[in-house]
């Protein structure tokens, strides 16, 4: 007997109908008739006699010679058809009255009814309570592209590493396989992207090519081919290392899911911002510390807490603008203290909430950096760098860590791949290259990424053009950089040599700076008294 869910044959072929005719239904000729004839062998009751070797010869024009277990063309094409048909009702099918599925391990269709959820019915719990947080990202597996069967789990380990690696980013909540032909689950998961692609193989080069498409519109908002070479390290390394490579550039800050979601940001309305702008305002302000939005992000990230006290992405990124306000607010001072203090608490509450968020973690790191403790810095780095590699992010400012104390050998290597891998960092983090070639008397190389620094208010970039810039001679450009730095901080000359040893700067290269400022015409005088912060002793945990 059917089920209640069981719609009637007449609603299946309108379905079908439906589905052939759409363009969110993105198969080749081929696959349509494939959907086509396993639909109505399956009306007709003949669904016994839907096999590889029936599909093959009636479908895609094989042979009677066709042996399934040589040519493994029904079982990709089975897969992509399944894909496509999931893509659909990811888009504009989402509403329509019939779903119509192939479940894996059968070519055999499957037809229920769409039903939505009655008016009235109460949703899950989480959404009811709290504001819905980050972003929901589906991905259901990548196609295999060519002829795979000598690698049969291939693909699927990629899909899962790639899984694997979106979910170290906290603030993403990642859908599989398991959960894509749940269709109406994941309609009241109430998924913003579709991660697609396929996979390709040869003997020396494993490749993908990734699409990542907006639910709600259809539109392929990034896409892009990945290819690793198979050396020495065989297949499975070159398939991590692609697998990486999709993960940063869809993740990291400022990557393509960074990208997407910004344009929905309106600081005018900073009070009223959801959670997810919340965050994403904070990143926009921290990729050049525009400090005419510091107060606009603090704000909204304060309002987005006390809409949702738990929000440990939220309480990370404020602990980050309370960080800024002390770093950045011109000479050290007793009234900094508070920020400093409000930054600890924040970085520590973050980590209670999500222990395994390295954002988390990243936050108490620089504020345990401005307290005076680098050793524990370094430690909550280390932390968050191992619970997600894939943040570029944290290499970046580990790497900048090192290069302020004139660890050389540890800080160009971590700032170097860092920026290879991804080039849309923060330019903040060049600060720690013009360092390195000062330091060894590399002035015209230190100039040229001093020049590439490109902050909103901060002086650090000013001041290293200005340092670079005298000692190659070139006074002109020096005496810009003094102004632009006394533009920003009148005093920085009194308090500059406070300034660099409360940055735990290493002290012969500060030294080696202070002096240069002095020729370039900025005082670099030992700061007063009246200008020493107040130290922070933050109690390790």
């Amino acid at each position: 007997m059917k089920g209640i869910d069981t719609p009637e044959p007449t609603a299946v072929r309108d379905q079908l109908e439906r589905i052939v005719a759409s363009a969110d239904f993105e198969a080749s000729n081929r696959n349509r008739r494939f959907l086509e004839y396993i639909v109505e062998e399956t009306l007709a009751g003949r669904q016994d006699l839907i096999k590889a070797y029936a599909i093959a010869t009636c479908v895609f024009g094989r042979g009677a010679d066709f042996d399934p277990q040589v040519d493994s063309i029904v079982r990709i094409e089975a897969g992509r058809l399944r894909r496509t048909l999931e893509r659909y009702y990811l888009t504009s099918g989402r509403v329509d009255p019939v779903v119509i599925s192939i479940p894996k391990g059968s070519y055999v269709p499957e037809f229920v009814r769409n039903v939505p959820r009655a008016a009235g019915s109460a949703p899950a719990a989480p959404a009811a309570t709290r504001e819905r947080r980050g972003v929901s990202i589906l991905v259901p597996g990548f196609e295999e592209e060519g002829d795979q069967s000598l690698y049969p789990n291939l693909t699927r380990g990629f899909t899962r590493h790639v899984i694997a690696g979106l979910t170290r980013f906290t603030e993403l909540s990642v859908f599989g396989p398991g959960t894509s032909a749940l269709q109406g689950e994941t309609a009241e998961r109430d998924i913003d992207y579709l991660l697609t692609g396929g996979t390709t193989i040869s003997p020396l080069q494993f490749g993908a090519e990734v699409l990542l498409v907006e639910v709600r519109t259809g539109r392929c908002l990034w896409g892009d081919v990945f290819e690793r070479a198979v050396e020495t390290g065989g297949l499975a390394e070159a398939l991590t290392e692609v697998a990486g490579a999709v993960v940063r550039a869809l993740a990291q800050p400022y990557g393509a899911i960074f990208v997407a979601r910004s344009r929905e940001v309106d600081p005018a309305n900073a009070g009223a911002l959801s959670s997810s702008a919340s965050v994403l305002l904070f990143r926009r302000y921290a990729r050049t510390f525009d400090r005419s939005l510091q107060e606009t992000v603090r704000r909204a990230l304060e309002a987005a807490i006390q809409r949702d006290p738990e929000d440990a992405e939220a309480c990370s990124c404020l602990s980050q603008v309370h960080t800024d306000m002390l770093r950045f607010g011109g000479a050290p001072t007793p009234a900094g203290a508070d920020h400093g203090r409000q930054a600890l608490d924040l970085a520590r509450r973050a980590i209670d909430l999500a222990p395994n968020s390295s954002r988390s973690h990243h936050a108490l790191s620089r504020a345990y950096w401005f307290a005076g403790d680098v050793a524990g810095s370094f430690e909550e780095l280390q932390i968050a760098r191992a619970l997600n590699p894939n943040d570029t992010a944290i290499l970046a400012d580990l790497g900048q860590q090192h290069a302020v104390m004139a660890q050389w050998d540890e800080a160009i290597p971590l700032l170097e791949t860092a920026y290879a891998r991804n080039p849309g960092l923060p330019s903040s983090y060049r600060i720690g290259f013009a360092l390195f070639h000062f330091a060894h008397g590399r002035f015209a190389e230190a100039l040229a990424e001093a020049r590439k620094i490109d902050v909103s208010g901060v002086v650090y970039g000013a001041v290293m053009v200005a340092a670079s810039a005298i000692r190659l001679g070139l006074d002109t450009e020096a005496g810009r950089a003094v102004h632009a730095v006394t533009e920003i901080d009148p005093d920085y000359g009194r308090h500059a040599a406070l300034d660099l040893a409360w940055r735990n700067v290493d002290p012969a290269l500060a030294a080696a700076v202070l002096e240069a400022l002095g020729d370039a015409g900025l005082p670099a005088g030992p700061g007063s008294a009246a200008t020493r912060a107040v130290p922070l002793r933050p109690v390790r945990r």
